[in-house]
């Protein structure tokens, strides 16, 4: 479980990076230097990007996290050791 654990992050992590870079290609592709009068603005699209995707990422993967943690407890009671 743990192996399934590391794995979920790391990807997560990933994917969260590779959004993140993907912003800031948009931002300075698109957006031009004359529109940007606050750059608190952008600052705080990108936090809320990053997290948006952390709340899908989190919802994506939450039945696989339950499904794991329930095989490890009815194991557990199969085994007869709780």
């Amino acid at each position: 479980m743990r192996k399934i654990l590391l794995q979920i992050s790391i990807f997560s992590s990933i994917l969260i990076l590779i959004f993140s870079l993907n912003r800031i290609f948009m931002h300075f592709t698109f957006i031009s230097d004359n529109l940007v009068q606050n750059k608190n603005e952008f600052f705080l699209m990108y936090i809320l990007g990053a997290y948006h995707d952390i709340r899908f990422l989190s919802a994506a993967f939450l039945p696989l996290l339950l499904c794991g943690f329930l095989s490890l407890i009815f194991m557990k009671f199969n085994r007869g050791g709780v």
